[in-house]
């Protein structure tokens, strides 16, 4: 692991914007009212942004901009001139850029960094969508029709069915559960309620998943500001969380004892930041699928092996319970534009640490766990990063 950090960097504050099917606009268009409304919330104009970073996973593939999204996308906000750098990293590519910029702070090379998210990953024709999503894994499609992911973690559902006696109900109080929270929350791409019963009816993916357990295409962008305390100080930045801990990891195609990229991830943040994974009071996990929450918990060590079931069922993560897991509503119901997925979850942790998340927020939380994996290599995901932010 690196040397420890010399600061801790702060959040100033960021924004997510709505998460929906936008095939009509640009990715400039889609990004540009994100950027300025971070811009203006937090009072930091675009000539003090020293740096940024851009996630985007498809653009290449999807909207036709390979080599230079983030100038692309950053120009029309006034953000010109500064170093700044497009992070491709799957699933993790705006968690991955938070990284990045928490590193440049928190080893003294910048005071002031902007992070974005942007996907637009709808198209007309649905299977350049999957066929984009499919150039972030090893794995070859099993059906252009719909994305490998799919397959993936339909096959690790049905282990973990075997193994630990979950039901196909399980995952569908998961995303049931999430989509309650999605409710809440006016930027989620679903805000339709639905019972426990209509995920189980919709119509199967790939068995035991369904539809509704599974993280739908769509576009949208979020974006945050990181700062050094003495940028904070001087520019008398009050509602600051901050970033006490920054895991990036890459997968291990055969496998490891010590766990998947997810497991080392965590294990990774927990020892960076001093924290316990008892002290998470609220926490935002990658759900691609219903499943893949009840995994991440376990493997961030939230709880023991086979005990999600257990947290689940008592209400433990719902909105309300002990420990809150994706009161945006997640994945599966908020929505994936990939490139803005983890950056949106930064913003959601930061808005509930500083009891500004509305109706959804989870009491009034100290810490806080953002997590994400991106892509597939092997039986592993290709990278997978954890951040823990505190008050």
């Amino acid at each position: 692991m690196a040397n420890a950090p010399a600061l801790i960097p702060l959040v100033a504050g960021g924004m997510v914007g709505p998460f929906g099917r936008f095939t009509e606009q640009s990715l400039v268009e889609i990004a540009r009212p994100v950027l300025e409304g971070t811009l203006k919330d937090t009072g930091i104009a675009a000539t003090d942004v020293q740096a940024a970073f851009v996630g985007n996973a498809f653009g290449g593939a999807i909207v036709d901009q390979e080599s230079i999204m983030a100038q692309a996308l950053l120009a029309p906000a006034g953000i010109r001139g500064v170093p700044m750098q497009t992070v491709k990293n799957a699933c993790s590519s705006g968690s991955s850029a938070v990284h990045l910029a928490w590193s440049a702070i928190a080893y003294g090379q910048y005071d002031c960094v902007l992070v974005l998210g942007a996907e637009r990953l709808t198209h007309a024709d649905k299977r350049r969508s999957f066929a984009a999503l499919a150039t972030a894994t090893d794995h070859k499609s099993v059906d252009e029709n719909r994305s490998v992911f799919m397959d993936v973690n339909a096959a690790r559902a049905n282990r973990y069915m075997e193994r630990y006696g979950a039901t196909q109900r399980h995952f569908a109080q998961v995303a049931a559960k999430n989509r309650a929270h999605a409710v809440m929350n006016e930027r989620a791409s679903l805000r339709t309620p639905i019972t426990v019963d209509e995920v189980l009816n919709d119509r199967v993916i790939v068995p035991p998943l369904t539809r509704a357990m599974c993280g739908g295409v769509v576009d949208g962008a979020a974006c945050v500001v990181l700062v050094s305390p003495a940028f904070a100080r001087k520019r008398g930045l009050s509602h600051t969380s901050r970033v006490v801990a920054s895991g990036l990891v890459s997968g291990l195609p055969e496998g490891d004892e010590s766990g998947n990229a997810t497991a080392r991830a965590g294990h990774a943040a927990y020892a960076q930041g001093g924290i316990d994974p008892k002290d998470i009071a609220v926490a935002e996990v990658h759900d691609a699928s219903a499943p893949q929450e009840l995994f991440d918990i376990e493997d961030l060590m939230l709880c023991d092996r086979g005990e999600a079931i257990r947290l689940l069922e008592d209400g433990d993560i719902t909105l309300g319970g002990r420990m809150p897991v994706n009161v945006s509503g997640g994945l599966t119901s908020r929505g994936h534009p990939v490139g803005a997925t983890g950056v949106a979850q930064i913003v959601e942790v930061h808005e509930q640490l500083m009891g500004r998340a509305g109706a959804r927020q989870a009491g009034a939380p100290k810490v806080g766990l953002a997590q994400m994996a991106g892509g597939l290599l092997g039986q592993d995901s290709a990278v997978a990063t954890a951040h823990i932010l505190t008050v």
